[in-house]
């Protein structure tokens, strides 16, 4: 299986799609919270048993990527 770690999360399930894995995401935030998220970032993978496809767990988190704020740039 490939590393998607630290991708976004669209090219990771791009990435692994065309691999033939199946792909299931979950988000994990924190309880403080992101200011001004600008990208959804692969924070950690696992390969699932048992499934009649191959199907890879990623989990993501919004990260704040620009030190600029939007309103700023």
């Amino acid at each position: 299986m490939i590393s998607v770690l630290g991708l976004p999360l669209g090219s990771a399930v791009a990435r692994l799609e065309a691999e033939g894995f199946a792909v299931e995401t979950v988000e994990a935030r924190s309880m403080k919270g992101v200011e001004a998220p600008d990208s959804l970032r692969v924070i950690r993978q696992a390969a699932l048993e048992g499934r009649s496809v191959p199907t890879v767990m990623l989990v993501y988190s919004a990260f704040r990527t620009s030190v600029y704020s939007k309103n700023e740039e």
